[in-house]
């Protein structure tokens, strides 16, 4: 009976790809347990471990397993796997010897060398074996994947690339060359590359946490809802994805909800400064600015250079009418990422509001060399000589915002403001940037 039910569950997964998740684990053991010697019961099992990261218990299957399945190169590969995963450098040296025993120089023992050395951050031994790999075999996929995701990992966009697209062609059916490609593109902020690849994988592939993560991330509403759902049901200690719920339910208005996910990760892992982050914006909603800093001074001994972490950061300090200091974390966030625009129009805006034109001119200054075209930054600009008196200069910087200006900005108060400035009856609008609070 429990060898039926392990061929209705592969039926399952292969009509509903996302059926292999949380519950289905206990069931995939189950059939393992009561199926010990059908190999593809215990590398489904072995597989969905891996994706719960119960990576030794997965090792242990696999490895099992390999015998079942003749001790062949790609069992134990199979099973390589697993210390791959985990990241330890040691298991999977160890789960390479398996394959060196049975083939020193073949292919996949290479590629399960190279693996390691990539582990172990070794990325010049790791591509001396996927060099002589793939001499050996040009069409060996799990070379060129492994090549792919070697070139990834040192950041070089079109060695990466062209690997992946020669695991592609060897076998377009497989879901990795595609993930990989959406990382790659991701790392370098070529996002509209990225999503159309990790959607590509996911139509070939629904239950790996990784693929399931970055999409769901990319996603908005209720689909990156049940994308991250997925991944909890099958990893329940993917604490990234835990608070990414957390924060879909703070974009929601539902405080109650997000706090109650906040706290729930801190309590599995206190040293997740998004968890950290998300009360904060929190509380710093709730004007309660001395318990939001607290929050993001512990975020920020997690990790120093959170930029979103600063930036709020000062603007508790705008909340509790410390203006240095404000200025201080919004100088530090530039500093941190000066692609970033906000840390100084948030300083800029405070200077105007404190009455200090120069001291905003000076931020301003800072951000155009970084962003000359920046239309926030230009109407601004306008509104710093205005204070200081100097009308036509203000004139020909709200003239520039409103022609070369790029980015978001509210062209309509720039209008009024340009009219002002000239003398002329502006149209009736919303306070002037300058006198609202940013």
């Amino acid at each position: 009976m429990l060898r039926l039910a392990f061929s209705l569950l592969v039926a399952a997964a292969a009509v509903f790809p996302g059926a292999a998740a949380a519950q289905d684990l206990a069931q995939l053991e189950a059939a393992a347990r009561a199926n010990r010697r059908d190999a593809d019961a215990q590398v489904a099992y072995g597989h969905a471990l891996i994706r719960a990261a119960r990576y030794r218990d997965a090792y242990r299957v696999l490895h099992d397993a390999a015998r079942l399945r003749g001790n062949t190169l790609a069992a134990h590969f199979d099973a390589a796997l697993a210390a791959f995963a985990e990241g330890d450098y040691r298991r999977s040296r160890a789960a390479c010897r398996q394959l060196e025993t049975r083939g020193r120089q073949e292919v996949l023992t290479k590629v399960c060398r190279a693996r390691a050395f990539l582990v172990w951050n070794r990325a010049g031994r790791a591509f001396e074996e996927l060099e002589a790999a793939i001499a050996q075999d040009p069409r060996s996929f799990e070379a060129q994947l492994a090549l792919g995701d070697a070139h990834r990992l040192r950041a070089s966009v079109a060695e990466a690339e062209a690997a992946y697209r020669a695991a592609i062609a060897l076998d377009g059916a497989r879901y990795e060359p595609r993930l990989g490609l959406g990382l790659l593109y991701a790392a370098a902020r070529r996002e509209a590359d990225a999503l159309p690849e990790l959607e590509a994988a996911y139509a070939r592939e629904q239950a790996d946490p990784t693929l399931l993560y970055e999409l769901a991330i990319r996603k908005e509403g209720a689909e990156a809802r049940r994308l991250l759902g997925e991944v909890v049901a099958l990893r329940p200690e993917h604490m990234e994805a835990r608070v990414a719920l957390a924060d879909l339910d703070r974009a929601a208005g539902d405080a109650a909800a997000a706090r109650e996910g906040y706290e729930a990760v801190l309590r599995a892992t206190p040293e997740s400064a998004p968890a950290q982050y998300g009360l904060a914006v929190l509380l710093h909603a709730e004007g309660d600015h001395p318990a939001a800093r607290e929050r993001l001074l512990q975020a920020l001994d997690i990790v120093p250079n959170y930029v979103d972490a600063v930036l709020l950061l000062g603007r508790t300090y705008e909340g509790t009418d410390d203006a240095d200091e404000a200025y201080a974390q919004y100088r530090r966030a530039n500093d941190l990422d000066p692609r970033n625009p906000e840390g100084m129009l948030r300083a800029a805006r405070l200077a105007l509001t404190k009455r200090r034109p120069t001291f905003a001119l000076g931020f301003l200054d800072r951000l155009l060399q970084q962003q000359p075209n920046l239309g926030e930054a230009l109407a601004l600009y306008g509104d710093a000589m205005r204070a200081r008196g100097d009308r036509q200069a203000a004139i020909r910087f709200y003239e520039r915002a409103l022609s070369e200006g790029r980015g978001a900005f509210d062209r309509a108060a720039t209008e009024r403001a340009l009219a002002e400035a000239r003398g002329e009856r502006p149209a009736p609008g919303p306070l002037p940037r300058a006198t609202v609070g940013g």
